[in-house]
């Protein structure tokens, strides 16, 4: 860990240099990633339907060209954006507010929207795991970006519920890091260590199609209700130099969570015609439908969130408010 501190310092450093020079032209290259699963709904749309190409043009910059990149997790996505790889990471609230806590000193790293808040489950084919005290050292989780993940700090949540603050880290050993269709397809094949997976939609409803598997928690459990999911991030540098830019991206997701919510069949049938997996149109709209699901760029709960982490000295920074997290742009919604 303290490694992987020393090169993200090392990184930082590098790109305070870059952007400490003269100011300069908009970038002609705006790179953008997505990763697994219906959270990410609007970027889906985004590239798409070019909406982010739709609202460069307005703004002048129709020449700039938009690369899309797929990771598996928002570490990754952190590394990406730091290295001057990405323009916008996209992922869990986790590592989105890690990364904005190591920043604050130098690249400034806030959020630009949340994406989207919907259950996350953790589910399991054993038999004798009905809550989180049946966990024994010889089971094994699967999740995406175990360690920093948003599914990592529900579990932590979790266990210090039920075990107290100190043993948040209970668990840890169980975790293992795999993307989210790589662990469903682990712990569907019934082979292997592992038998349980912290996911989401819809990699979860498709497990839960096997009547060997079943609930062991519900992550709106842990935060008393519903709480943001994904979302995007940017660094405040990129923010300053790139002001129609940084404009354009936010108006393309605006532009796309209100075409979601205004046709969700419509969303549902583009997603799976970008490879959104194996399920069908019909069934992707279900799960969208689902009253527990919000496509929208205010930030639910995501205070509370950060405020564990916190607590557990998983960042050294307490936000005094949700806002402290977020760019101005979103300020005036109903965040909590």
């Amino acid at each position: 860990m303290k490694a992987r501190h020393s090169i993200w310092l090392a990184v930082v450093a590098a790109l305070g240099m870059t952007f400490g020079g003269a100011s300069r032209a908009e970038v002609d290259e705006l790179k953008m990633m997505s990763q697994y699963g219906i959270g990410y709904m609007q970027l889906t749309l985004m590239k798409e339907q070019k909406l982010v190409e739709k609202h460069l043009a307005r703004a002048g910059l129709g020449a700039t060209r938009v690369t899309w990149a797929r990771m598996g997790a928002g570490a990754a996505a952190n590394d990406a954006l730091l290295a001057g790889g990405l323009h916008f990471a996209a992922g869990g609230t986790g590592p989105a507010i890690i990364l904005w806590d190591r920043t604050r000193a130098n690249v400034d790293v806030r959020g630009v929207a949340a994406l989207s808040s919907m259950p996350n489950l953790l589910v399991t084919r054993n038999p004798v795991v009905k809550t989180i005290r049946d966990f024994s050292e010889k089971d094994r989780i699967a999740m995406a970006g175990a360690g920093s993940s948003v599914q990592t700090t529900y579990l932590q949540m979790a266990t210090a519920k039920e075990f107290g603050i100190k043993n948040y880290r209970k668990l840890a050993p169980l975790m293992v890091n795999l993307p989210h269709p790589e662990g469903l397809r682990a712990l569907l094949s019934g082979a292997g260590e592992i038998a349980s997976q912290f996911t989401s939609p819809p990699f979860q409803n498709q497990a839960l199609e096997n009547p060997n598997v079943h609930v062991v928690l519900n992550s709106y459990d842990v935060m008393g209700g519903p709480n943001t999911f994904l979302m995007v991030w940017a660094t405040k540098k990129f923010r300053d130099d790139n002001p129609k830019t940084y404009k354009a991206v936010f108006d393309a997701m605006k532009e796309a969570t209100d075409a979601i919510n205004a046709d969700k069949r419509r969303a549902a049938e583009i997603y799976v015609k970008e490879g959104g997996g194996k399920d069908s149109v019909d069934k992707i709209f279900a799960i969208m439908n689902d009253p527990q699901i919000h496509y929208t760029l205010a930030p639910e709960r995501i205070l509370p969130f950060a405020e564990f982490m916190h607590q557990v000295g998983t960042i050294k920074t307490r936000p005094a408010s949700w806002q402290d997290l977020f760019f101005p742009d979103v300020h005036a919604l109903p965040g909590s």
